[in-house]
């Protein structure tokens, strides 16, 4: 993975981010911008669904860019018909944040 800097300054520089966990490899997956509680912008890519593996995925990730970390996402309740408390599995969908950054709609 590679990560692109150019707040601290001015100019574009590439890293190199390796991190320890990382979700499964994926095609027709969504990745959204997202705020993180504790940041005033913008500083989260939340990743969800696809396919991989030989298979449909529903899982819910979430790199923090400010510690180049991955971290896979539980639901709080089960509200929805899949006994996990995701939403189904799926591909080729579109997801968009709302409120500032603060809410994903799939």
């Amino acid at each position: 993975m590679l990560r692109c800097d150019s707040a601290a300054t001015g100019t574009a520089s590439w890293e190199l981010v390796a991190p320890k966990l990382n979700p499964t490899a994926r095609g027709a997956a969504t990745l959204s911008l997202v705020s993180l509680s504790d940041s005033p912008r913008p500083m989260g890519l939340l990743l969800f669904s696809g396919y991989g593996g030989g298979s449909f995925l529903n899982d819910v990730w979430l790199f923090d860019t400010r510690t180049a970390a991955w971290k896979m996402l539980l639901p709080h309740t089960a509200q929805t018909a899949d006994a996990s408390g995701r939403p189904a599995e799926r591909y080729g969908h579109s997801e968009i944040t709302h409120n500032s950054s603060s809410e994903v709609i799939i």
